[in-house]
């Protein structure tokens, strides 16, 4: 056990917390690992998660301090179990027996567990990194100071994201107990496990760390009332609907009215997630919309004409003849002309057959990319969906960047984390996956994370975009250009600028034209849907789900798209 120095006593509170113990609190499966007997040594198997969240009507600390908090390498205990490995990662590699150590610093503060990072956090090992989020901090039934906190691991080079809950105690005496943790949910359509662990813990006070509250708590003020999507009663159905995406696939689902966020999901196989607010998504391909499209067009307000500009003169890798003419728009709207087979609009699953998401340095990820297809078209003719033409599109703009803007510069630190902080978005997107090399590339298509609050924010912006622009990249992306509509997938799929559409026989709402309504979307059964009366629509899955179309019916009825 390890000392905690200067921890405020509270005695009185403690005996009043055990006076009340028998009504609040009942038995924790966790207590007898928390604070383990020699003598019993319970089997370790998987709990609801209700296990990990305060109790109702436990009474909340009000202390505050800071710290340093680390778990030994090595588990006490660890169990788990794969419920779906498509690409057998754990029988390949052993992912599940090599975790890394929980390490953060983090405060206490309104009885609030607040890490002093909530951005992805690179660790030392090989397969999988981190995320933590923000806890709460009661009182137990004994009058030791319990704190549970959300994380995340996150596979290296990936998007998939695998949440869970940590548990531990400390005492007024300033002993810490052991650490417990759980992870039963995930957004990741390839590989699901559950997993319970706990370890040995070490926590070091500083003070020093609790200047960094301020921008939590201006976050916090800045979020987007959130309400109980039952609240639509008889429409509440139509959104996250089991006949469009499996409940058991659905990690979250949304709707944003122009006022209010509307929210349901966040089941796991071991009951209802205890901090929906702070479940990490994965963005998948909505970065190529959020990332890439949005940072070409606010290049766009400062250089004109940036769509014509050619990949050949910005990406070495691609000066080939086969690249010749191939534009910084046409590679935006997946047109470059190159392909594997006609047929298909899109081939990212060719992609993932030959290898493109394990070249983890960006000297092997560019080399693959331009080189991966033959040119069978003219530019600006065919769809022809590739990742890889985003992560080419993506050095183009740095390249471009540091050329025309800062020689040292980075296009997502310089240019979309000021617009980030702008929307008040939260720390989980103050990173984005990169190369793992000195040139650490930003991945454009793929690699952002994201809360659900954040989602919502991106929607008004993009909402906001689209009602105002009247020229540019977005102002086609987002349809609002009648003359351009885009490059067919499948009708009534379309594909613009970095955004899906889809278009909607007008008649079915009461309009007198057809309706194309701008969406993003994302690997595995992520959508966010841009409705045309300013609403929004969004779910994160895992089940290979794209339907919303029930959503889009619910939103017109609750606010006619054509009044």
């Amino acid at each position: 056990m390890f000392k905690y120095r200067s921890l405020v006593s509270k005695y009185l509170l403690s005996l009043y917390v055990f006076f009340l113990s028998s009504i609040v609190f009942s038995y924790n499966p966790l207590d007898p690992l928390l604070w383990p007997d020699p003598d019993y040594k319970p089997k370790l198997t998987p709990v609801k998660f209700i296990h990990f969240q305060k109790p109702q009507g436990a009474i909340a600390y009000e202390g505050v301090f800071s710290g340093y908090l680390e778990t030994q390498k090595i588990p006490l205990q660890s169990n788990y179990k794969v419920v779906f490995d498509e690409l057998e990662i754990n029988k390949k590699f052993k992912s599940l027996s090599k975790l890394p150590s929980l390490s953060l610093e983090f405060s206490i503060k309104n009885s609030k567990f607040i890490p002093i990072s909530g951005a992805l956090r690179t660790t030392q090992n090989l397969f999988w990194d981190m995320h933590f989020g923000v806890g709460e901090v009661w009182y137990d039934e004994t009058g030791n100071i319990r704190t549970s906190f959300p994380f995340s691991f996150i596979q290296k080079n990936q998007n998939c994201v695998h949440n869970g809950i940590v548990l531990f105690d400390m005492t007024t005496g300033g002993e810490i107990s052991n650490l417990v943790y759980q992870v039963a949910s995930e957004t990741c359509a390839y590989f699901k496990f559950d997993l319970i662990s706990s370890h040995e813990a070490v926590f070091i006070e500083n003070s020093d760390l609790k200047k960094d509250l301020k921008k939590h708590d201006e976050w916090l003020e800045s979020k987007i009332p959130v309400k109980s999507i039952s609240q639509f009663k008889e429409f509440s159905k139509l959104f996250g609907s089991t006949k469009e995406v499996s409940s058991v696939n659905m990690t979250v689902y949304g709707f944003y009215d122009g006022k209010s966020h509307y929210r349901g999901g966040c089941l796991t196989r071991k009951g209802r997630y205890p901090y929906c607010d702070e479940m990490l998504l994965p963005s998948f391909s909505l970065s190529k919309s959020i990332f890439a499209a949005n940072a070409m067009s606010l290049l766009g307000d400062q250089f004109s004409k940036i769509e014509n500009l050619l990949i050949s003169d910005y990406v070495t890798q691609c000066d080939q003849k086969k690249w010749r003419g191939v534009t910084f728009g046409n590679t935006l709207d997946m047109a470059t002309g190159q392909y594997k087979y006609k047929k298909y609009y899109s081939e990212d699953w060719y992609l993932r057959k030959n290898g493109f998401s394990n070249n983890y340095k960006h000297k092997d990820r560019i080399t693959f990319s331009c080189d991966i297809f033959k040119k069978n078209a003219l530019p600006g003719t065919k769809l022809s969906y590739h990742s890889s033409d985003t992560y080419i599109l993506g050095t183009a703009l740095n390249n471009f960047y540091k050329q025309k803007v800062n020689k040292n510069g980075d296009l997502y630190y310089d240019l979309m984390l000021p617009l980030w902080k702008s929307l008040k978005l939260s720390d989980a997107t103050s990173e984005v996956r990169r190369s793992l090399d000195k040139v650490a590339q930003p991945y454009a298509e793929m690699g952002m994370f994201l809360l659900s609050d954040d989602v919502v924010k991106l929607g008004k912006y993009f909402l906001h975009r689209k009602e105002t622009d009247t020229q540019g990249i977005l102002f086609n992306a987002l349809q609002s250009n009648s003359n351009q509509r885009g490059l067919v997938a499948i009708d009534p799929l379309y594909y613009n600028k970095g955004f899906w559409t889809k278009r909607f026989e007008g008649t079915k709402f009461g309009c007198s034209g057809d309706l194309w309504v701008p969406f993003m979307s994302g690997f595995g059964g992520i959508t966010v849907v841009l409705l045309p009366n300013n609403t929004m629509y969004y779910y994160f899955s895992d089940g290979n789900e794209f339907q919303w179309d029930l959503a889009v019916e619910a939103s017109n009825k609750l606010k006619p798209f054509c009044p």
